[in-house]
């Protein structure tokens, strides 16, 4: 038996639809170790709770003894049953209860959250929105996750269903969304947009061959443009003290980011645009673990 390294840590799980990411936060919310495998999301739920409970059994037998997990997921969830009630990447999922599930394999307390609710958290504690009462965060990646502080606490709405800002249309005659609704922001910023513009590239490589194909700086250029467009209503509807941009394609965005302030700060609302910040966040792709893990110091 391995002793253990460290006692009172929380771990956070990040259950993404290709991996699952997991942090051991300690007292003083910093980050000892991190961790992750395979989710198996599009095999079904049973698989994901078999990914779940292995990675969990691979940070005990690192020799780390957790006393809290916190858990995000992508989706509709209500936090406090700890259901995941539908997640649009992984298969057959409906009313899937996260909660149960790790309580009754680590008989530790356990809290769920939206994934983006988790990664405006950890921004907000620990990151780029630090000291702000008011913090939009978006993840770009295969679709758009939205997380909202406002007034120094998480929005959940009335439902724990608010703050999907990939659903939101900037076209009003555009493309279907698999939620129902009609040209929504995710259909057009996010890498599954992208890569039905340019079906030969991945998302990535579309951004590091702008310069050399015209399909690529086409796609690019409207990927911007209407991210300036989706950025300006949120701040409008919001009044944010900053924007955020985290997931795998905002890491494309890096050269573009001058640019695109710059068009969000000039069409937004002047009182809005005087003060208003947008940046990318501090800790990238590991900010929903890291959020999950703090679920419980605000709990």
């Amino acid at each position: 038996m391995i002793a253990p390294r460290a006692n009172n840590l929380r771990c956070g799980l990040d259950v993404g639809g290709t991996q699952i990411k997991a942090v051991l936060v300690d007292s003083n919310d910093e980050i000892v170790s991190e961790f992750s495998s395979p989710s198996q999301a599009h095999l079904g739920p049973e698989k994901v709770r078999d990914s779940l409970l292995s990675l969990l059994e691979t940070i005990y037998h690192s020799g780390y003894k957790f006393n809290a997990v916190g858990i995000g997921c992508a989706g509709s969830v209500d936090s406090e049953k700890g259901i995941v009630r539908n997640s649009p990447n992984f298969s057959n999922w409906k009313d899937i209860n996260l909660r149960l599930w790790i309580e009754e394999a680590t008989d530790k307390s356990v809290i769920v959250d939206n994934d983006a609710n988790c990664a405006a958290l950890a921004e907000w504690k620990l990151g780029k929105g630090r000291g702000f009462k008011n913090v939009v965060l978006l993840t770009l990646g295969t679709g758009i996750g939205g997380g909202l502080i406002l007034n120094n606490g998480i929005y959940r709405g009335s439902t724990g269903t608010g703050g999907e800002l990939g659903h939101f249309s900037i076209y009003s005659d555009g493309v279907p969304c698999p939620c129902g609704n009609i040209g929504c922001f995710e259909r057009y910023c996010s890498a599954s947009a992208l890569k039905t513009r340019v079906p030969e590239f991945s998302a990535k490589d579309i951004f590091k061959n702008v310069t050399i194909h015209d399909k690529c700086q086409i796609a690019v250029k409207e990927f911007i443009r209407n991210l300036q467009t989706g950025l300006v209503s949120l701040a409008n509807i919001f009044d944010p003290d900053i924007i955020l941009l985290g997931g795998a394609v905002s890491e494309g965005l890096v050269p573009y980011i001058s640019e695109i302030r710059e068009v969000v700060k000039g069409r937004c609302f002047p009182a809005i645009g005087a003060h208003l910040k947008v940046d990318f966040t501090h800790f990238s792709n590991n900010s929903g673990a890291v959020g999950a893990a703090l679920l419980h110091a605000i709990d």
